[in-house]
C-alpha cells in the first residue's frame, strides 16, 4: 500500500496487491480458520461415522451394549441417556424378530383353523339342509293317512322317551306296520269277534289293546284308550314288557320269516 498527498491537506491511500491471485481458485473458506476448529470438525465427523457403524453392527449382532455405545458416539449422549438406550434395547433384537414371526404364525394358524371350521360348518349345514329336504320330499310322497299315523307314532315316541323307554324314531316303521295290521290305522277300531271280545274285553284302538292291558301300561295323563297317542304308548310299553322289544314281536318275526302277521 502506498501513500501520497493531495491538495487541501488530505492524504490519499492507494491499495496495491501484495500477492498475485491464482487462476481457478474459488475457496469460500477462510484460509485463516483456526486450526483447532478444523480438528474439532474432523473429530465430530469421525464420531458420527464411528457411531453409525456401531449402531449398524449392534442392530445386526443384537448387542444392546454396542447399540447404546454407538448411539452415545453418534449424538454425544450423556451417560444417563446411553444407559436409558441400553435399558430400552436390553432385549436381543433378533429374539424380538423371532417372537414377532412366531406371533404372526400363530395368528395365521388361528385364522386358517377358523376359516376351516367355518367351511366345515357351512358344509355340514348344507348337508343337513339337503337331508331334511330329501326327508320332506319322501314324506310328501306318502299318502295322507300314513303321514297322519306316523305323526301320532312320533308324538308317542317323544312321550315314551321322556318317561324312560329306550326308543327312537327308528321304530316308527315297526309300530306303523303293527298298527296297520291290527286296526288299519283306525283309532276308533273295536274288535267284537275275537276271543278277547268273547270274554268281554274287546281289543280297541290303533294297537288293539284290551282294557286291562291298557290300564296296566298307560302313562299318567294318557288315559283314553281310543286316543291315538295314548293307545300307542300303552301298546309299545306292553310289547317291551312282554317281548323285550319289537325284535321279538310275534307278528313282525313271522313276517320277517316270510309268513303272515300274527297278533300279539
Amino acid at each position: 500500500m502506498a501513500r501520497h498527498s493531495k491538495a487541501a491537506g488530505r492524504t490519499v491511500y492507494t491499495v496495491v496487491p501484495t500477492a498475485e491471485t491464482k487462476p481457478g481458485a474459488h475457496r469460500v473458506e477462510d484460509d485463516k480458520v483456526p486450526l483447532a476448529h478444523r480438528v474439532s470438525a474432523i473429530v465430530v465427523a469421525a464420531g458420527v461415522a464411528a457411531g453409525t457403524a456401531a449402531i449398524a453392527n449392534a442392530a445386526t449382532s443384537g448387542t444392546a451394549t454396542e447399540l447404546a455405545a454407538g448411539a452415545a458416539e453418534l449424538g454425544a449422549l450423556p451417560d444417563q441417556q446411553a444407559k436409558t438406550i441400553q435399558t430400552i434395547h436390553d432385549v436381543n433384537p433378533g429374539t424380538q424378530v423371532g417372537r414377532l414371526l412366531q406371533t404372526q404364525q400363530m395368528y395365521a394358524q388361528q385364522a386358517f383353523e377358523q376359516a376351516t371350521k367355518v367351511a366345515a360348518d357351512a358344509h355340514a349345514q348344507r348337508e343337513a339342509a339337503a337331508k331334511a329336504e330329501a326327508e320332506r320330499q319322501i314324506e310328501m310322497r306318502k299318502p295322507a293317512k300314513q303321514r297322519e299315523v306316523e305323526g301320532w307314532i312320533k308324538e308317542a315316541i317323544k312321550v315314551l322317551q321322556a318317561n324312560g323307554t329306550n326308543i327312537d324314531n327308528n321304530s316308527v316303521d315297526e309300530i306303523y306296520t303293527i298298527i296297520m295290521k291290527e286296526s288299519n290305522g283306525n283309532p276308533n277300531a273295536v274288535n267284537n269277534w275275537d276271543s278277547n271280545a268273547m270274554r268281554g274285553t274287546p281289543s280297541k284302538g290303533l294297537m288293539q289293546c284290551i282294557d286291562p292291558t291298557f290300564r296296566a301300561y298307560k302313562l299318567p295323563g294318557y288315559d283314553n284308550i281310543l286316543a291315538p297317542v295314548d293307545n300307542i304308548i300303552a301298546g309299545v310299553r306292553y310289547t317291551y314288557a312282554r317281548y323285550g322289544g319289537f325284535h321279538n314281536h310275534p307278528g313282525l318275526v313271522s313276517m320277517g320269516l316270510g309268513g303272515g302277521y300274527r297278533g300279539y
